[in-house]
């Protein structure tokens, strides 16, 4: 089993809203629904919100706590590729939130995978905070998406 330090799974997870905040500007880029656009809009920036919402986290969290080791499996670590998520020009707004539920189910068992098997009791509170914000943030987009459909 490798080992890693929590500050490196905090720069993953930054380096994974920017890549998914790039993936829905392609996905917008060719959306032909003004819904879809506006949904994915939406998304776009909201990636971009919790990018510097861990920035924000990880400055207020102590030297050692983000220098902890910590051992993890692959699968803790692993992100799911964005390419590996089937979509076309056609999507429904449907569509679009089964893709950022597909993300943010990956996010939260990333989080949790280091919550649950971490034996640093500082390395647990980081991300389980960062789980139950992740898992607000999943009930959040879906309730937007769920009035963008609506319109």
């Amino acid at each position: 089993m490798p080992y890693g330090q929590a500050k490196e799974i905090l720069e993953y997870a930054r380096e994974f809203h920017r890549q998914v905040g790039s993936f829905y500007q392609q996905l917008a880029d060719k959306a032909q629904s003004d819904r879809v656009k506006l949904l994915l809009d939406y998304m776009i920036r909201h990636e971009k919100h919790l990018e510097r919402a861990l920035e924000d986290y990880e400055q207020s969290i102590t030297t050692k706590a983000l220098n902890s080791w910590y051992q993890y499996t692959k699968d803790q670590r692993t992100f799911t590729p964005l390419d590996s998520l089937a979509y076309s020009e056609q999507m429904s707004v449907e569509d679009v939130i089964k893709v950022a539920t597909t993300i943010d189910n990956c996010l939260i068992a990333s989080y949790k995978g280091v919550a649950d098997t971490t034996t640093s009791d500082e390395v647990r509170e980081i991300f389980q905070n960062l789980l139950d914000m992740e898992e607000q943030e999943k009930h959040v987009k879906a309730r937007v998406a769920l009035g963008i459909n609506d319109l």
